[in-house]
């Protein structure tokens, strides 16, 4: 903040908030609102109904005092009047009414986004937080592992995805992210959305999937199978695709940019003609958001850094035919890079 100019953090329930005090707090249209000024005096003004939730997260362990507002009382106002600043930056995923009263509370105040200053923080990961993202990649490996013994003929889409959905749950998530499963032409799609397409034999069948888990940390990892047999034309061009995933990761360990590593597999797809079929980024950061910084992107031009962890997930997309996407979450850690999926990456039959 000092080095920013910044008199004034305000930070709402999310993500940075449960970063910077250990809060998972309700994202309500009530305003709960941690206030971190130039001083390094930190409150947190929060409803009375939630006062006792914020006590059991510890945030006085933090030194984080807590200033409670009753229904009969503007938040706003008590905000202004247990905090002052110049130079005022706002947690980007505040919602827009609480940012305008705040701009109305605190009139001829500059407003900045906090993002980049928290992401920054966010990106480099702890000991702690790599443990955890290493237990989130365990929890989702063992739900692909399972794919095979719960996938049954005659299913759909939808059907093979809310079983993945449960399993996602018991093997140690506390919550679903998102179950992409896209069968036949639909793996085409990237984000397809589960259909009622039944699942057919000899198609390909692409399923990315990831949940949270009870410390908050993410998982997300895509693996390719197919049923009943390989097609032959598919497998040739999975395992170009394997080749240049399995490159990038290779080159983590490097001194090298985020552009610089989208650039090693989007070369290797296209110097094999899969480059326009490539649609997307290599990856993104992941931590206590499936997407974060840093951004596998050709337009990232900031080196990698230790600590920081990103998925490495090249992909072709065929319209009208099949795609395919191959994703890991690594972390960056000098020579010896840390791969936090472990299950295979060979095409697997059903």
């Amino acid at each position: 903040m000092a080095r920013e100019n910044i008199d004034l953090l305000l930070v709402t329930p999310g993500p940075n908030l449960r970063y910077l005090s250990g809060y998972k707090a309700k994202n309500l249209e009530r305003l709960t609102c941690l206030v971190i000024d130039s001083n390094q005096s930190l409150k947190m003004i929060v409803p009375s109904l939630e006062k006792l939730s914020a006590e059991k997260a510890d945030v006085q362990e933090l030194g984080i005092e807590i200033v409670t507002w009753n229904e009969d009382e503007n938040p706003y106002e008590k905000l202004s009047e247990i905090s002052t600043g110049k130079q005022i930056s706002l947690d980007g995923s505040m919602n827009a009414a609480k940012v305008l009263n705040i701009q109305h509370q605190f009139d001829g105040s500059i407003f900045s986004n906090a993002d980049q200053l928290l992401s920054d923080l966010r990106s480099r990961k702890s000991a702690y937080e790599i443990s955890q993202l290493e237990l989130a990649g365990k929890y989702i490996d063992e739900v692909h592992s399972q794919i095979v013994e719960i996938f049954e003929l005659g299913d759909t889409e939808k059907s093979l995805a809310k079983k993945i959905h449960n399993l996602i749950v018991e093997v140690g998530h506390d919550s679903v992210d998102f179950v992409i499963v896209a069968s036949g032409i639909n793996s085409a799609s990237p984000h397809h959305e589960p259909t009622d397409k039944k699942i057919l034999s000899g198609d390909v069948l692409l399923i990315d999937i990831g949940g949270t888990t009870p410390s908050g940390y993410c998982s997300d990892c895509t693996r390719m199978y197919c049923v009943g047999r390989i097609d032959s034309e598919f497998k040739n061009k999975y395992e170009i695709l394997r080749q240049a995933q399995e490159s990038a990761v290779s080159e983590v360990s490097t001194k090298i940019t985020a552009a610089g590593l989208d650039s090693v597999a989007r070369t290797y797809l296209e110097k094999h003609n899969l480059g326009e079929y490539f649609i997307h980024r290599t990856g993104h950061g992941i931590g206590l958001e499936t997407h974060e910084e840093p951004y596998i992107v050709s337009t990232n031009e900031k080196f990698l850094e230790d600590g920081q962890a990103f998925s490495i997930e090249p992909g072709f997309y065929i319209e009208n035919q099949f795609g395919a996407r191959i994703e890991d979450i690594v972390v960056k850690n000098g020579e010896d890079t840390l791969i936090c999926n472990k299950n295979t990456k060979d095409i697997v039959v059903i």
